[in-house]
């Protein structure tokens, strides 16, 4: 007995090694790979690996031989036996070439790294080329067969072939550059039967192409799935693809008065320093030493002295970035931003991960419509940030599910939000009336002025705009709120808010803070109730009615989200990457 044992072990830690050879050839190719990191994922000692394999060149080897074993018994096997019904065989084999057990990003990018190496590597060409031979001679075979079934010879078996084969690569390629959660398997699978049907219309046309849009509202009724609460490599999927390349509102443009007055925010995705320069343009920057990664701001506002300083590298930067103490140095990486209707949005990272142009300057024209931006103030009447043990998506249908809950609903209600699919993504849009409520704080809001403007909204006094994916903007008689919240880890959040007034000086903190009173979903009064709600979710798995009113636009925001990440509409989250 103590021998199988022993050689059961010695199975299980050479299986080991490989996979983890497997994970670091993904995170770092094959030239890069080395003992010391295949060991450190595999959590073993250098000197095993010499135990089983007489060098580093032997275990990538034996990786890609485990890779190429793998897809002849997952995929070339089953769909072999298959060869006398080719339509089944064909819908099986794109099936299970797209499967994620095979078709992984980190099995993916395995691949095609060692095609990268195959010029130079025999052993390594032999292995790639057989397993791709093989898979090419299987689906033309399948192909030949299926066109001598429907006696359809004037179609070409090797063309066809080519064809679907080059759909699969295609697919495969853009898996290597995702994540799971981000990957749509289902509407790969319905292009390549897509391919299919167009050429063999009688034989495939069982298969359905419905793909799920934001545009169709799917799943209209169903809330996000439990897990998409708190799951880490979903948050960390979030912010690389719907926040990086998104607009963020940084500032207003009113709040830099005088050269070098700056505003340093974080929009979740990068730390920024907006600031006036001499010539009086705005100018973002990464709020980040060229030397180290830490602030050079220090505050979050004010004025700097002709300079951006780092005390701690002796560096200094001017207003256009470079360094004045050593031009020889890199100076600050500059980002895109832009002003619309006094309002300062910044962008960080890819803009075509967010797939937004520019904010949509028609919508800010409607939102602000009846406020002076130059009567704003030079800084906000109320402003805060913190940090909240709720997910951000919650967060976000808190929000729309808000509404004025003093609406005298004889003459006012918010209308039916207005959803637009732009640019930018969704976006979403309301107005309402304050209406004949009777509450302390619509009395006192009234009392001190806070509605005499509400003649010139044409659509009503109160307006709210979404923006995806986190920011609400509402504009009031008097004066102008955003809110911005930023995933700040698995089930936690950064919420920050903006009150600008134009009310006089003395009474504008009172209206904007009374403003916050009276839809109470959009105050920090809610937040202990979501974060009793998230548990709900998260943790018991409790669903909602939700509201009949608003849910329109969470579901919209729901579908959008589904649209964005496919991983949402599996009631399961997606196995990590072993």
């Amino acid at each position: 007995m103590p021998a199988p044992r022993a050689r059961s072990t010695d199975s299980r830690q050479r299986q080991r090694l490989i996979d983890a050879c497997i994970s670091a050839l993904h995170l770092y190719g094959p030239s890069r790979t080395t003992v010391e990191k295949v060991v450190a994922i595999a959590k073993m000692s250098p000197g095993i690996v010499r135990f089983y394999f007489d060098s580093k060149a032997a275990m990538l080897v034996a990786s890609l031989q485990y890779l190429a074993a793998e897809f002849e018994e997952r995929l070339l096997q089953p769909v072999g036996r298959l060869r006398e019904r080719p339509v089944a065989a064909l819908e099986l084999l794109i099936d299970l070439y797209l499967d994620p057990d095979i078709a992984s990003p980190r099995k993916v990018s395995v691949w095609y790294a060692f095609w990268g190496e195959a010029s130079s590597r025999q052993e390594y060409y032999d292995i790639c080329g057989q397993k791709d031979e093989r898979f090419a001679a299987l689906v033309r075979t399948l192909l030949e067969r299926l066109i001598e079934g429907g006696r359809r010879s004037q179609l070409d078996p090797d063309a066809i072939a080519l064809g679907l084969i080059g759909a699969l690569e295609i697919l495969w390629q853009g898996f290597a550059f995702q994540s799971e959660i981000t990957i749509d398997r289902a509407a790969a699978k319905q292009r390549c039967m897509a391919y299919l049907r167009s050429i063999f219309p009688e034989e495939f046309a069982h298969r359905s192409l419905a793909v799920p849009s934001v545009r169709e509202h799917s799943d209209p009724a169903r809330r996000l799935p439990r897990w998409a609460y708190g799951d880490p490599d979903l948050a960390a999927a979030e912010l690389a693809t719907l926040f990086q390349g998104s607009w963020q509102f940084l500032a207003r443009g009113g709040q830099f008065v005088a050269a070098w007055d700056f505003r340093a925010v974080d929009v979740g995705t990068e730390r920024v320093i907006a600031l006036l320069d001499a010539g009086g343009c705005l100018r973002t920057f990464r709020d980040s030493c060229t030397e180290a990664p830490h602030r050079l701001s220090a505050g979050v506002a004010g004025r700097l002295p002709g300079h951006l300083e780092c005390r701690s590298h002796g560096l200094r930067f001017g207003s256009d970035g470079l360094c004045l103490t050593d031009p020889a140095r890199p100076g600050l990486v500059e980002l895109e931003s832009v002003v619309v209707d006094g309002l300062l949005f910044v962008r960080a990272g890819d803009p075509a991960r967010a797939g937004a142009d520019s904010p949509v300057s028609s919508s800010f024209r409607w939102l602000l419509a009846g406020l002076d931006p130059t009567g704003l103030g030079s800084e906000a009447a109320l402003a805060s940030e913190h940090v909240v043990a709720v997910d951000w998506k919650l967060l976000v249908e808190c929000w729309l599910g808000a509404g004025l809950p003093d609406l005298d609903t004889e003459t006012a209600l918010w209308e039916a939000p207005s959803l637009e699919i732009t640019p930018q993504g969704l976006l979403m849009r309301w107005s309402a009336a304050l209406g004949g409520g009777n509450s302390w704080s619509v009395r006192r809001y009234r009392a001190l002025g806070g509605d005499r403007n509400a003649g010139q909204h044409a659509a009503g006094a109160w307006r709210r705009m979404f923006v995806a994916p986190n920011q609400l903007f509402e504009s009031r008689p008097d004066g102008l709120a955003v809110l911005q919240v930023f995933p700040a880890g698995p089930g936690r959040a950064r919420l920050r808010r903006l009150d600008f007034s134009a009310a006089p000086h003395a009474v504008a903190r009172t209206l904007a803070f009374l403003a916050r009173r009276i839809p109470p979903a959009l105050g920090c009064a809610a937040l202990a109730e979501l974060d009793s709600m998230q548990e709900g979710i998260a943790r018991f798995g409790y669903e909602s009615a939700g509201d009949a009113q608003s849910g329109r636009a969470q579901r919209a925001f729901r579908a959008w989200l589904r649209e964005r990440l496919p991983a949402l509409r599996a009631e399961r989250a997606p196995a990590a990457a072993q």
